[in-house]
């Protein structure tokens, strides 16, 4: 009697087990794409937003270093100004209030108030109350016991800080009373929170002076960094793989991701940060990732397309497998609909790139035009205040001769403001026939008031006939006075400073302009816009960019190169009337 055969289970067909790991090794493969292409799309978008949040700090840092410097000098005008002492010495203060309110109109500071030798507060330009005691305060105390202006931080009751600057009013050696003017950036931070931007300024200990957010004051930026964030050990994890594979590290504020970007303020080593956030970003990576999971679904597609094949054999093969076709026609047709989404969402980011650029192209301009109209507003300054002086001293013709000037020069800013305009756009300009001789004395006007305030030996060596090109006078006196204000940047350490200044007649003009400075370190990248070698604060580098541009459109070129006895050397270069007349023809 025999037994019947044992029934044995059906082992699985090879090929469907190398089937089933090929899948899982290709969605496997699939996620670690998506993975990296994400850290890599957001360390690329990332480094590229760095360098408008580093220029959004500047600009914020600018704005601060400009109103404490504009504030600075107030307190040296207003203790010599003859009302004041008048007003202390005679104890009748109704004038002196009048003149502290008109001063800070003119500056907009936040308040300007004088205390009387024991520390009360006789005259102020706001309802600050009169006969209080101030003795105390390091303002007082500081400026009575020294000779020059001082800078003192007072905290206020509702936690933020007031900015002063005082100085003693003095007689004969005898102390009158002490001026005190108040800096207000109370404004900045209104903008900044109203704006919704992150922006922290701290001292050189590292304190938060000035916030955007108000409950970040009288602390440490290091210590408010780390109280904002606290990650759970998984996302300490994938942070720390992110930056393992050179992701860009970000700092994080209540678990939401900001670039960190740190400028100096240029004043007592102040330093203004400002946290970008990364929602561009987030919308620029997503988009391209939508792209790339698309791209890698069809080529899943294709392969299961191409599986299918080798399988029509079974007839039960070919069911499920139509069965999974019509599922996976579904899902193509889901995901079809999210590329619609997708593309409406590419075009909406089309068009926020197009209005950053704009924003961007705003920004340079806006930069140009600050750097040109520095020199005007020095020169103004300079006059506005002789003129008030000579007002104060009762010789009114004389200060007519300054007003003047004051007027030659707001003819001279509308003049750069519609260069710029036109520089900005590549359009042409109207040119005459100009005597460079007459630029580079109009130049050296311009340059009176620099030139006076540091000992300087000018040596000049012209043509005793006419030196004849044709182009726009103003812009041939801008590069000159872009190239004497480099100059004497340079010259400022040297205890001999000396500049020469040479006008050769040819076919080609050369105007030179050499300094005994120490030299230029790369002479070749002097001309590309916002490269400098200033300190923070002095300069933006635009300067001899503007002046390049200038020259090549009047057919000539700018060169920089090192003098053999040590110094720089800059050459104008410049076609004759008679050089453009014969081209020309």
């Amino acid at each position: 009697m025999s037994l019947p055969p044992t029934a044995t289970r059906p082992r699985p067909h090879p090929g469907r087990v190398w089937m089933r790991l090929g899948l899982l090794v290709s969605v496997a493969a699939m996620g670690l794409v998506i993975w990296a292409s994400q850290i890599y799309l957001t360390r690329g978008f990332s480094e590229s937003q760095e360098p408008d949040a580093t220029l959004r700090a500047t600009l914020y840092a600018g704005s601060i270093q400009s109103a404490m410097q504009r504030h600075s000098v107030v307190p040296l005008l207003l203790a010599r100004d003859p009302i004041l002492m008048i007003a202390l010495r005679s104890g009748q203060y109704e004038e002196a209030e009048a003149r502290l309110a008109d001063f800070r109109e003119e500056i907009g500071a936040g308040s300007i108030f004088l205390l009387d030798a024991e520390g009360r507060i006789v005259a102020a330009s706001d309802e600050r109350p009169r006969e209080q005691y101030d003795g105390d305060k390091a303002y007082f105390t500081l400026a009575a016991a020294d000779t020059g202006t001082i800078f003192s931080i007072i905290e206020n009751d509702d936690g933020a800080y007031s900015f002063h600057y005082a100085r003693k009013v003095e007689l004969d050696g005898h102390l009158l009373g002490v001026i005190v003017v108040t800096v207000d950036l109370g404004a900045l931070e209104e903008g900044w929170s109203r704006s919704r931007m992150k922006v922290v300024v701290t001292n050189s200990e590292g304190n938060v002076l000035l916030a955007s957010e108000p409950n970040w004051r009288k602390s440490a930026l290091d210590n408010l960094l780390a109280q904002t964030s606290h990650p759970s050990r998984m996302t300490q994890a994938l942070r720390d793989a992110r930056q393992t594979l050179g992701a860009t590290p970000y700092v994080y504020i209540a678990g939401t991701p900001y670039i960190r970007a740190e400028v100096p303020v240029g004043f007592r080593n102040w330093r203004l940060t400002y946290f970008a956030g990364l929602e561009d970003v987030r919308a620029r990576v997503n988009a391209i990732l939508a792209l790339i999971i698309m791209a890698l679904a069809l080529l899943l597609a294709l392969a299961f397309y191409v599986l299918s094949r080798r399988t029509r054999a079974e007839s039960r093969r070919i069911q499920r497998e139509s069965e999974d076709l019509r599922i996976l026609n579904r899902r193509l047709s889901a995901e079809i609909a999210a590329r619609q989404r997708i593309e409406r969402n590419l075009k909406d980011a089309e068009q926020s790139l197009e209005q950053t650029s704009k924003l961007a192209a705003l920004g340079q301009m806006s930069a140009a035009v600050s750097h040109e109209l520095n020199q005007p507003l020095a020169a103004m300054k300079t006059y506005l205040a002789g003129a008030r002086l000579l007002l104060t001293r009762r010789r009114p013709e004389e200060a007519l001769s300054s007003f003047q000037r004051i007027d030659d020069l707001i003819d001279r800013m509308a003049g750069i403001t519609r260069q710029l305009k036109s520089y900005a756009r590549k359009s042409d300009v109207d040119s005459e026939p100009v005597d460079l001789r007459d630029s580079i004395r109009a130049a050296l006007s311009m340059m009176a008031p620099q030139l006076g305030k540091m000992a300087v030996t000018i040596n000049t060596t012209l043509p005793s006939e006419p030196v004849i090109i044709r182009a726009d006078p103003l812009r041939i006196e801008q590069i000159i006075v872009n190239l004497l204000r480099n100059a004497l940047d340079a010259v400022k350490g040297q205890e001999d400073r000396r500049i020469k200044i040479f006008l050769v007649q040819g076919e080609m003009i050369l105007l030179s302009v050499e300094d005994n400075g120490e030299g230029l370190k790369d002479p070749g990248k002097l001309f590309e816009p916002f490269y400098t070698t200033k300190k923070p604060g002095e300069g933006l580098g635009l300067g001899l960019a503007i002046s390049a541009g200038f020259a090549g459109e009047l057919g000539g070129r700018l060169i920089a190169r090192n003098a053999p006895d040590g110094g720089a050397v800059f050459e104008l270069l410049l076609p004759s009337d008679r050089a453009q007349s014969k081209a020309a023809e």
